[in-house]
């Protein structure tokens, strides 16, 4: 008796430790949400306000808030109750619900089925029929791939006067280059919209097993620039004919030989919409 009475001692306390840690991850979730409902709040009214006088002080304080809301995001995510190591705490913690919305219908599914039992594994009989089906849905990336397209111009001789013809070269953005146009302009939108310098790409292509140099990717993006040149001259003639242009000026810092020097960004948006 001594021995079932220690052993209901212990489960007691157990189970009041339980409750205890998961009524301290319950404060500490509804301070997290809390934290991260003022965060979002304070970001949605500094986005709003981000083109006044002190633009420039309003982003990077805009970028620090949104590092510090991710952040409170990670560690709510890492107390959850579904993610804790402590199985108690994940039996007796309540589990949010905060409205996941579902997957978009036009990306491709896989379909993955997971064998079914051909016995019940109450009594063993095989008489199985189906009653349904409860379908788990889970984003999925696939790493970008790369291939080698080869362009092969055949050579044919005429028997009667020994004259050769080939098909003419393909069209290539950069003159006897070896880069696709596919290619290019992942160079491009990761350079100019997701500002990530030559020399983190040229890493990234070497950890994937491609040996691109940085000032290969220099050259071709000057390459890119002169070809898309005649596009960019009608964009601006475009723009600067209209009767009503917003114009904003950036100041971004430019990395040059052993320093860091000012650089500025001037950004026309042509309106052609009412006043008002």
């Amino acid at each position: 008796m001594t021995g079932d009475t220690d052993d209901i001692i212990a489960l007691r306390a157990a189970l009041a430790a339980a409750e205890a840690r998961a009524q301290v991850a319950e404060a500490r979730a509804a301070s997290a949400e809390a934290q991260i409902a003022h965060l979002k709040h304070l970001i949605a009214r500094m986005r709003q306000d981000r083109f006044g006088a002190s633009s420039e002080r309003g982003r990077r304080l805009l970028a620090q808030l949104e590092l510090e809301l991710e952040e409170l995001e990670t560690t709510l995510a890492e107390d959850a109750p579904e993610n804790a190591a402590d199985p108690a705490v994940r039996a007796t913690a309540p589990r949010s619900n905060r409205g996941r919305q579902p997957l978009r219908a036009d990306l491709p599914r896989e379909r993955v089925v997971i064998p079914a039992p051909t016995q019940c594994p109450c009594c063993g009989s095989d008489r199985l029929s189906k009653l349904g089906e409860s379908v788990t849905e889970t984003l999925e990336v696939i790493p970008r791939q790369f291939k080698v397209i080869q362009t092969v111009r055949e050579k044919f001789t005429c028997r009667d006067c020994e004259s050769i013809t080939q098909p003419p070269a393909p069209f290539h953005p950069i003159a006897r280059g070896r880069a696709g146009p596919w290619l290019l302009s992942t160079i491009l939108c990761d350079k100019f919209l997701q500002h990530l310098p030559l020399n983190r790409q040229s890493e990234a292509f070497a950890r994937e097993g491609i040996d691109l140099d940085t000032s290969t990717l220099a050259d071709w993006v000057g390459a890119c620039t002169a070809t898309l040149a005649p596009l960019t001259a009608l964009i601006r003639a475009h723009v600067l004919a209209a009767q009503r242009l917003h114009a904003d000026d950036t100041i971004v810092p430019v990395l040059a030989k052993g320093r860091t020097v000012t650089g500025r960004l001037w950004n026309y948006v042509r309106d052609d919409g009412p006043f008002g």
